[in-house]
């Protein structure tokens, strides 16, 4: 490993720093204002019902996502302790810790660590993935990596071990690719599980917060698509395509990106008013124990 400034700084951030600000994060739960944002927008009602619930979800996507990348953040930094020659796929590639994040997203989705009550007392509707994302948005993933695919196809070839050879980006492709079956794995995991029983205001936020879980999934799968057009746009670039075309191309990708995982940070319940306006609480009979979120 070298000693220079340079190379203590690429090992101590994604290495040291990175890694301990997300266990930090791991084991914090959410605060009430970020509680009450999440409510405001998925149209939900807290409750003293519900509200042990929506901490407990929230923050475990946060434990899971953040757990699940550690180990991938490790491996970003592998570069800067060996000095041997690395594959190109492995030197700076930041979509390697991204994976694991979005990973770590797609298993706090699909985990439901409580035990469902009266299958009675629940909404025996049947629950379709269509019901928590829009089919455009699960096929957006696939369109993107399409047009990744062409770009590789298009570009000249490079030595296979040069950052910037086709051979070098099947790795990151294969991972996109794997994340967005995930998505739809997810989502249909998330639809096939039984329903929280209770207050009218705990089962309008057992599927707000259902929403929530296919919403960072969809997001995961467009934003590792995204990454990987990226990558296909520098690589055409570098296969000398027209900067003019390139450039501003790479900026709109590199936006959508920093949208969708900011999306995925937030918690955004973007689902619950994608198809339908969701009736949150009881028309009739409010909730004698509803506490106020602003909204």
């Amino acid at each position: 490993m070298d000693t220079d400034v340079a190379s203590l700084f690429w090992f101590a951030v994604p290495g040291i720093l990175v890694p301990g600000v997300l266990l930090v994060l791991a084991f914090r739960s959410p605060t009430w204002k970020q509680m009450t944002r999440w409510a405001t927008q998925a149209q939900v009602t807290i409750t003293t019902h519900n509200d042990d619930m929506i901490r407990d979800r929230l923050g475990r996507a946060r434990r899971y996502r953040s757990l699940v990348s550690l180990p991938f953040w490790w491996i970003f930094a592998l570069p800067t302790i060996l000095t041997k020659p690395l594959p190109g796929w492995i030197d700076g590639a930041a979509w390697i810790p991204l994976t694991g994040y979005m990973l770590g997203s797609m298993l706090a989705a699909v985990s439901q660590p409580e035990k469902p009550g009266n299958v009675r007392a629940a909404e025996l509707s049947p629950r379709l993935p269509s019901r928590y994302a829009q089919p455009r948005a699960r096929l957006a993933p696939w369109l993107v990596l399409s047009t990744a695919i062409i770009l590789f196809g298009l570009a000249k070839a490079f030595p296979p071990m040069y950052a910037l050879s086709v051979r070098a980006q099947v790795p990151q492709l294969l991972a996109a690719v794997v994340v967005a079956a995930l998505a739809e794995v997810a989502l249909r995991v998330i639809g096939r599980q039984p329903q929280m029983t209770g207050s009218a205001t705990r089962r309008a936020a057992d599927d707000a917060l259902r929403s929530t879980g296919a919403t960072a999934a969809v997001a995961s799968a467009i934003m590792m698509s995204l990454i990987t057009l990226g990558s296909a746009i520098r690589v055409s670039l570098g296969s000398g395509q027209r900067a003019w075309v390139g450039l501003p191309a790479m900026v709109i990708v590199g936006g959508l990106t920093y949208i969708v995982f900011a999306a995925i940070i937030t918690q955004q319940p973007w689902a619950p008013t994608w198809r339908r306006p969701l009736q949150l609480a009881p028309k009739t009979h409010p909730d004698p124990t509803t506490k106020s979120v602003g909204a």
